[in-house]
């Protein structure tokens, strides 16, 4: 693989959890807004892809400067709520939708907060 292939892919790897966090805050957030069990999973199911493509875009926008990719990701964002809000039908709750989409955008940046540095399979010998 070139380098940057190897930097996105690592970038997604040390970022799955947020598909694991979409998935939770999703099912949860439409159960709170009133959602029965069928729309709770309908409304995760109608996230997930926009969540990957949330975690794509963020991986490609990483090397970018913090003040070209911070608006990148708020219109990234914003345009995925409301290609999930037009994709649902009526009923998807608005609420759920942007709270869920609000607690994504917390989570981007509490995972850009601390960024661990990855250790190389070669380097770990040198630790010992």
């Amino acid at each position: 693989m070139a380098p940057r292939s190897e930097q996105l892919a690592d970038h997604i790897a040390e970022r799955l959890e947020f598909i694991t966090f979409l998935a939770c805050s999703s099912a949860l957030l439409a159960l709170l807004c009133g959602m029965n069990g069928q729309q709770a999973l309908a409304f995760t199911a109608l996230n997930l892809p926009f969540g990957l493509a949330i975690l794509l875009g963020s991986a490609l926008l990483a090397p970018l400067a913090p003040h070209w990719r911070l608006p990148l990701m708020a219109a990234l964002l914003l345009a995925c709520a409301l290609a999930s809000l037009s994709l649902g039908g009526e009923w998807l709750e608005p609420i759920a939708l942007w709270g869920l989409y609000g607690l994504l955008g917390l989570e981007l940046l509490w995972q850009a907060r601390h960024h661990k540095p990855a250790i190389r399979a070669d380097e770990g010998q040198q630790l010992r």
